[in-house]
C-alpha cells in the first residue's frame, strides 16, 4: 500500500516497536534530536524512546555484534546483552518503543532476521527515511572524508554513478543507498505491511517531524516543536578540498591509524564547527552529468520501492526529481591557504599524538606530509 501526500499509521500495539533504521543523509540527525528532546512528553501518549543520547548507535552495535564505524582499533566493544535488555524492556512497556540509528541499515540478511525474530513481527514496524539520491551524493562523499577519504569528488561520482562490478557494488555507499535493496530484504523479513518509506523533501522542513507524528499518533508539532537547533551543516568547497589534502598528507585512513580516534574527531569536528564559513564561500556542486545520472538510478529504485507494497509517506516524485546543477564542477584548487592549514595541523596531530603510539610513529607520518607538502609549492 502506498500513501502519495497521507500518512500510513504503525498500528503498534502495547509492547511494540518502531525501529528506524535510517539511511544516513535523510535527516536522520533531526528526527533524533526531535526525539531525544522529547522523551518526557512522549511518555505522555505511550511512546518511550530510551536511553541518554540522541541516538542508539550503541544498541545496533550489540545487536550486529560489532563496532560501528571505520575504525576498529581503539573503537568500544559492544555491550552485550544490550540489544536482548533493549527488548525485553520493550515488550514489558505499555507502549510503543521507539529505536532509531541508521547503523541499523546495514545489518545483513541474518541480523535483520534476528532482529525480527527477537521482537516479533507482530510487534515490529520498520521505518526508512529517504531522500533524493542527488542531494545525498556529496553529503556522502563528504562523510567519506571524514574517514580518512582520499579520492577527489569528480572521480568517485563516475565510480559510484557509471561502473557496475562488484567491488564497487560493495562499497559504503551502495551498501547504504541501494534503497529498493534495503527495503526489499526488510520487506521480505517483515512483510511489506510493516514498512514505511518516509519521502524526505528538503523544501518543507516539518515534513519529515509531521511524517513521524503520525506513525506514532502523536499530536501536530510535538516532535516538529522539540525540533531543537542541530549543527550537521555541509562543508564548503574550501573546507572539502582541506580535509582532502590533510587525508593524502596523513597517508590516507591506514596513515591515520597512527592517532587515537579522538584526535581525528576532534580535528573534523573543529574544521566544521570550529568556524562560521562567509555566506560567499563556494560550496561543493554536483556537476549535471552525474545529477542526470542519478536521477535515473533513482528513478529505478523509486519504481521497485513502489511495487513493493510498503507504506509511502510523501511525494514520491519528489525523489525522482532531476536536479539542476554547473556543466562541471570546481577541483580542488581553492584560495583557501589548504597547505598552510595542513602543515599547521600536522603539528597539531605531533603535539597531540597518544604516548602508545609506539612503532606507528605519527612523526614520521608528519615528515612525509610535509615533504610532499613542499613538492607541491
Amino acid at each position: 500500500m502506498t500513501s502519495g501526500s497521507g500518512s500510513a499509521r504503525s498500528n503498534l500495539a502495547p509492547g511494540s516497536m518502531l525501529l528506524h533504521i535510517g539511511v544516513h543523509k535523510t535527516g536522520t540527525t533531526a528526527v533524533q534530536t526531535a526525539l531525544a528532546n522529547s522523551r518526557d512528553v512522549l511518555g505522555t501518549w505511550k511512546v518511550n524512546y530510551p536511553g541518554r543520547l540522541m541516538a542508539h548507535r550503541e544498541i545496533a552495535s550489540s545487536v550486529m555484534g560489532r563496532p560501528l564505524g571505520w575504525r576498529t582499533d581503539g573503537a568500544k566493544p559492544p555491550r552485550e546483552g544490550l540489544w536482548e535488555q533493549t527488548v525485553a524492556e520493550a515488550h514489558g512497556f505499555d507502549g510503543v518503543t521507539v529505536l532509531s540509528s541508521e547503523f541499523f541499515a546495514e545489518s545483513p540478511d541474518d541480523v535483520a532476521e534476528r532482529i525480527a525474530r527477537d521482537v516479533a513481527v507482530d510487534r515490529l514496524h520498520v521505518v526508512v527515511t529517504l531522500r533524493n539520491l542527488g542531494r545525498i551524493l556529496p553529503s556522502a562523499w563528504q562523510q567519506n572524508l571524514k574517514s580518512g577519504f582520499e579520492t577527489p569528488y569528480l572521480p568517485w561520482l563516475r565510480r559510484m554513478l557509471f561502473e557496475d562490478d562488484e567491488a564497487t557494488r560493495s562499497t559504503i555507499f551502495w551498501r547504504r543507498h541501494r534503497h529498493d535493496a534495503l527495503i526489499a530484504r526488510w520487506a521480505r523479513i517483515v512483510g511489506p505491511e510493516r514498512v514505511s518509506v518516509v519521502v524526505v523533501d528538503d523544501r518543507v522542513r516539518e515534513g519529515i517531524f509531521h511524517h513521524f507524528e503520525d506513525l506514532l499518533e502523536l499530536p501536530r508539532d510535538t516532535l516538529y516543536g522539540h525540533r531543537g537547533e542541530v549543527s550537521n551543516r555541509s562543508m564548503t568547497l574550501a573546507e572539502a578540498a582541506f580535509l582532502r589534502r590533510l587525508n593524502v598528507a596523513v597517508g590516507g585512513a591506514a596513515g591515520w591509524r597512527a592517532y587515537p580516534n579522538r584526535v581525528q574527531a576532534q580535528m573534523v569536528k573543529a574544521l566544521v564547527e570550529g568556524r562560521a564559513p562567509a555566506a560567499d564561500e563556494a560550496r561543493l556542486a554536483t556537476p549535471q552529468w552525474a545529477l542526470d545520472r542519478a536521477a535515473e538510478i533513482a528513478d529505478e529504485m523509486v519504481t521497485a520501492i513502489e511495487a513493493s507494497g510498503v507504506h509511502i509517506l510523501g511525494d514520491p516524485a519528489v525523489l525522482r526529481e532531476r536536479l539542476t546543477g554547473p556543466e562541471e564542477t570546481v577541483d580542488d584548487s581553492t584560495d583557501m591557504p589548504v597547505d598552510a592549514a595542513i602543515s599547521t595541523l600536522m603539528g597539531a596531530l605531533d603535539a597531540t599524538r597518544s604516548s602508545d603510539a609506539g612503532s606507528l610513529r605519527p612523526r614520521s607520518v608528519a615528515r612525509r606530509a610535509r615533504s610532499w607538502l613542499a613538492h607541491r609549492r
